[in-house]
């Protein structure tokens, strides 16, 4: 039985653990478990795979699979939690389960001899992967907030009129990568400024920690990698003080929110780990806490094989003042937790639409979908490309939004010797597939020499000083590319010609170069627009080895924060 959204938001609380006020014996408790496993084990047989698990032991001990079958049992039928929670009621996670501290190691050390990066940064050395942080423009004040020191969330404000910067700021401390753990990306913070202007940021999660219980919310264990938390500014505007919040589930991973044109804020996330739902909270315009979540997609076991788990990635984005909409793949995962990092069993495309006028879900033909949906549901409802069927995998998901106005979304192909993103879209009642990237079909780039770039990564068309029809020098773009060298780069081109039809652009200044010998280097940019959706500055992150900042490229230049070192 899948667990629907109401049950869900009726059991759910928002503290770490919350318990009945009786309490229970273990014989009690092992006699109840018991008889709910052989209730519900008559016609779900993902408790006869996990108990088969238990007794091979073949990669996990009986004691590992204890847990496991308690956590299915607690997510996925509600009756089990009363019983649960009153036996471990004063109980500490070591002496619920015999289980040996979990291994996330290698334990961060202090970095020393890192790479040169160039000057001009604004934030000081970030851990991780490469990534561009979370930002909003609010009037002339870009506010930027990105995973600092040892994974705490950090933030910074930028005024485009004055040029200059206020903070950066601690605004909260992460659990994620403490103590003897590696660092880990899962829970890089997001930043929304609400209607008041207080300011909200939600950071640190990557399926919570051993202590917080099993998750109500799940059919997946707890992951001892960080507890996702939400702070809120003291003051409107205000970046140097914030307070936590108590309004969302310590075990979510994952970060992405959009405020819509009335001020409501959608946080989207998934609420565990890997074989966990995906869901979204909402806080109304006038508020500063989140409502209890609603569960849009239910992880399901596979009939023929229960250990295989069937569940999804989503990636929203909002496309109008009142529509966010969410493509996703599929992710096969298993609870013998072996991942294939060749592609990570990520396929298909799917998609819907979120209208948060009345927070109802539509498909593309505008059929109303129930929630929360299941991967049987969503591959006769949502399905837009069957990657599987065409043997290739699609790694990543986003939505696009065409100037025709015709539902699409890219999906990131790969296979034998490939991997390039493609779009697919809707026309004539039919998704068709391959088509190239928006923008990309008739573009040239031209490098300093004027030589053709073969390997253009992205390119966005700044705020423009005229119109089509007028001089081309009046256009300019941002541009990442890679050259003849395998050097990646970041620079500003002039339009040479521009039109619907076709676009020519040169590159006049290079701002970065990372040479691709460079251990683990990356470069990526991302724009920062303004209310008219004019791009007015870029992000910029350098990554070479261990060595990582983030840059602000603005009116020419790059604004340096003299106050980071």
């Amino acid at each position: 039985m899948i667990k629907t959204t109401l049950s869900i938001l009726m059991l759910f609380t928002y503290t770490v653990l919350s318990f009945p006020a009786y309490s229970m014996t273990k014989q009690d408790f092992f006699d109840k478990r018991s008889a709910l496993i052989i209730k519900h084990g008559h016609h779900d047989t993902t408790f006869k795979a996990l108990l088969n698990e238990k007794k091979a032991q073949t990669k996990f001990t009986s004691e590992y699979w204890r847990w496991r079958v308690d956590q299915y049992l607690y997510g996925q039928y509600v009756e089990f939690q009363p019983i649960y929670d009153a036996y471990i009621k004063g109980k500490k996670f070591n002496e619920i389960y015999d289980l040996p501290a979990e291994n996330l190691g290698p334990k961060w050390q202090a970095l020393k001899n890192l790479p040169e990066l160039p000057s001009g940064y604004f934030t000081g050395n970030l851990p991780g992967n490469a990534y561009t942080g979370w930002h909003k423009l609010i009037g002339d004040t870009l506010y930027v907030t990105y995973q600092g020191h040892l994974t705490d969330p950090y933030v910074a404000g930028y005024n485009l009129t004055s040029k200059d910067w206020s903070g950066p700021f601690k605004a909260g401390h992460s659990t994620l990568s403490k103590g003897d753990r590696k660092i880990d990306s899962h829970g890089r913070p997001i930043i929304e400024v609400d209607n008041q202007g207080y300011v909200h940021i939600v950071f640190g999660g990557h399926g919570g920690e051993r202590e917080d219980g099993l998750n109500p919310l799940s059919i997946d264990t707890p992951h001892a990698g960080g507890r996702m938390k939400h702070v809120v500014s003291n003051k409107p505007y205000d970046l140097s003080a914030f307070t936590e919040k108590n309004d969302i589930t310590p075990f979510a991973s994952y970060t992405k929110s959009y405020k819509m044109a009335n001020g409501d804020i959608y946080f989207f996330t998934r609420a565990g780990t890997h074989k966990s739902p995906w869901l979204y909270y909402k806080m109304a315009s006038g508020s500063q806490t989140f409502e209890p979540p609603v569960i849009i997609s239910w992880p399901t076991p596979d009939k023929n094989d229960p250990i295989l788990v069937d569940t999804h990635y989503i990636n929203p984005v909002k496309v109008s003042d009142t529509d966010i909409v969410i493509t996703s793949l599929w992710h096969q995962c298993n609870f013998n937790e072996t991942h294939d990092k060749t592609h990570y069993n990520r396929l298909n495309a799917y998609y819907m639409r979120l209208d948060t006028t009345d927070d109802t879900f539509y498909n593309v033909n505008n059929k109303k979908l129930t929630l929360p949906l299941t991967f049987a549901s969503k591959n006769i409802d949502t399905l837009a490309y069957d990657s599987q069927k065409a043997g290739e995998t699609s790694f990543g998901t986003k939505p696009l939004v065409l100037k025709s106005g015709i539902p699409a979304l890219a999906y990131e192909a790969r296979g034998e010797g490939y991997r390039e993103w493609r779009m697919a879209k809707y026309e004539k009642n039919r998704w068709s597939h391959g088509h190239p990237m928006p923008g990309t079909a008739n573009r040239i780039v031209l490098s300093e020499a004027g030589q053709p770039i073969k390997k253009v990564i992205a390119l966005e068309v700044l705020q423009k000083t005229g119109a089509l029809g007028e001089k081309p020098e009046a256009l300019k773009a941002a541009v990442t590319y890679q050259n003849t060298a395998g050097e990646s780069l970041f620079g500003i081109a002039k339009s040479v010609s521009y039109s619907d039809k076709k676009q020519t652009w040169k590159i006049e200044q290079v701002y970065f170069n990372v040479a691709q010998s460079q251990s683990q280097s990356r470069l990526r940019m991302e724009s920062v627009k303004d209310n008219h959706e004019n791009t007015v500055a870029m992000i910029v992150n350098v990554k070479k080895g261990a060595a990582q900042r983030l840059y602000l490229w603005h009116d020419g230049e790059l604004r340096e924060n003299k106050a980071v070192k």
